[in-house]
C-alpha cells in the first residue's frame, strides 16, 4: 500500500501542532511525525483529499501559519517505524509510560507498557501529559470512570491503576480499540472494558468522572451527552482545545 505524506510547516508550532493532529486523526490520518519545524502526517494514498487540507480549521485560525507539501512514499512499516523512534515518556517523576522492548525503571509510582501503534495517547504530546497530570490529582478511587477518545488506552489503564472501580474506554477508531485492548491486556487491567463507539454516552451513567481528550468541535458537540452521563458532583477532564476556546468550552 502506497501512502501521502504532507508535510506541515508551522508556526508557532505550539499548541498548534498538537491541536492539528487531533484534527487529522479526524479524517482518517494513520501516522504522524513531529518535526522541528511541525509535522508530518501519513495516510493511504488512495484515502487522500487534496481539498481537506485547504479546509482545515488549524489552519484558518489567525494566531497560526500553516503551509504544507505533499508527496508519495513508499509502503511503511509502522511497527518499525515506532520500535525505531519511539522514546519512554515521564510525567513529573510518578507515570513512566513505555513500549516492551524498553527496560523497566524503578523509582515511579506507575508504569505503564504500550504497544506504539499509533502516535496520539503515547503520552508524547502535550495534552496527553496534561491529561495525566490532573488525573494524578484526582481521587478516583472506586469511581465509575470514562475514558472518551481513549487512543492507545493509557489514561484508561492509569485510571484502573490509581484505584478506579470501573474504566470504559471509548475510540471511534477500530485501529485504537483494538490497540487499547492489546494495552490493556499487556498491563493486566482487570477492570477495563474498551468499547468502539462515539460521543452519545448515555444519559444517567453517573460517571465519576470523564476523560476527554478530543478535538475542540467534538468536545463542544458532545458537551450535553457529556454533562448527562455524569453523576453529581463528577469531575469532566478535557483536553485538545486552546486557551482562546475556553469560553466556548465553559
Amino acid at each position: 500500500m502506497r501512502y501521502t505524506e504532507v508535510d506541515f510547516l508551522i508556526a508557532p508550532t505550539d499548541p498548534w501542532r498538537e491541536l492539528l493532529m487531533v484534527e487529522l486523526m479526524e479524517h482518517g490520518y494513520e501516522g504522524f511525525e513531529e518535526t522541528t519545524h511541525g509535522l508530518k502526517a501519513f495516510l493511504p494514498t488512495a484515502d487522500f483529499d487534496r481539498a481537506l487540507l485547504d479546509g482545515l480549521m488549524v489552519a484558518r485560525d489567525p494566531h497560526v501559519s500553516v503551509t504544507h507539501t505533499v508527496r508519495e512514499v513508499p509502503d511503511i512499516n509502522w511497527n518499525a517505524r515506532w520500535e525505531r523512534e519511539f522514546q519512554p515518556v515521564e510525567v513529573d517523576g510518578k507515570v513512566r509510560i513505555r513500549a516492551e522492548f524498553h527496560p523497566a525503571m524503578d523509582g515511579y509510582e506507575h508504569e505503564i507498557i504500550i504497544t506504539p501503534r499509533m502516535a496520539f495517547g503515547t503520552g508524547h504530546h502535550a495534552t496527553t501529559r496534561m491529561m495525566v497530570r490532573s488525573m494524578l490529582e484526582l481521587d478516583l478511587a472506586d469511581q465509575l470512570v470514562c475514558d472518551l477518545g481513549c487512543g492507545t488506552g493509557v489514561l484508561a489503564i492509569l485510571a484502573e491503576r490509581l484505584g478506579a472501580a470501573e474504566v470504559v474506554a471509548i475510540d471511534n477508531d477500530p485501529t485504537a480499540v483494538a490497540n487499547a485492548r492489546e494495552n490493556v491486556e499487556m498491563n493486566q487491567c482487570e477492570r477495563v472494558t474498551v468499547e468502539k463507539g462515539g460521543t452519545d454516552l448515555e444519559s444517567g451513567e453517573e460517571y465519576g468522572t470523564i476523560l476527554a481528550n478530543i478535538e475542540r468541535n467534538t468536545l463542544v458537540k458532545a458537551m450535553p451527552n457529556l454533562v448527562g452521563a455524569m453523576a453529581e458532583g463528577g469531575s469532566l477532564l478535557l483536553s485538545g482545545y486552546v486557551r482562546a476556546d475556553e469560553q466556548v468550552m465553559a
